[in-house]
């Protein structure tokens, strides 16, 4: 199997573990118990939009590893692999990196941050993997 297909085994173990979390994000919207004080100024709702722009935001990356893994190999350039990694550390890091400075913005349960850590680390490792075939005609490789 080469180191591409391993790669992509990867995103794929990671999208299916973090489903469970983005359908969590999904299922925040219209939850009363997601709400915030009804004084805040944006109305009490507004944790909703927040809800809503993050599940958007979450899509978004994940369609963009399919698209530049799945897809022609023509997407796959040194630009591409720079551009989805910073999209993959922008999607992943607000999982947990607030957690050692603020306990509030920790994962509700140990399992919830195991959960966010393996599809993190995953997908991250998947990138290093396949790093060589974005690189293939590139003189930085």
């Amino acid at each position: 199997m080469s180191k591409l297909n391993i790669a992509r085994v990867l995103i794929l173990i990671g999208i299916v573990v973090g489903a469970e979390s983005l359908m969590q994000t999904f299922n925040h919207i219209g939850d009363p118990l997601f709400r915030i004080s009804v004084d805040h100024p944006g109305g009490a709702d507004h944790a909703w939009y927040h809800a809503l722009r993050e599940a958007v935001g979450d899509i978004s990356t994940i369609t963009i590893m399919l698209v530049v893994f799945f897809g022609k190999a023509w997407f796959r350039n040194p630009a591409t692999w720079c551009l989805t990694l910073i999209a993959l550390v922008g999607y992943y890091a607000p999982f947990w990196v607030g957690m050692p400075f603020n306990s509030s913005l920790a994962a509700p349960t140990w399992e919830a941050e195991f959960r966010h850590i393996l599809q993190a680390a995953v997908p991250i490792t998947a990138m290093f993997i396949a790093r060589k075939d974005f690189y293939a005609d590139s003189e930085d490789s």
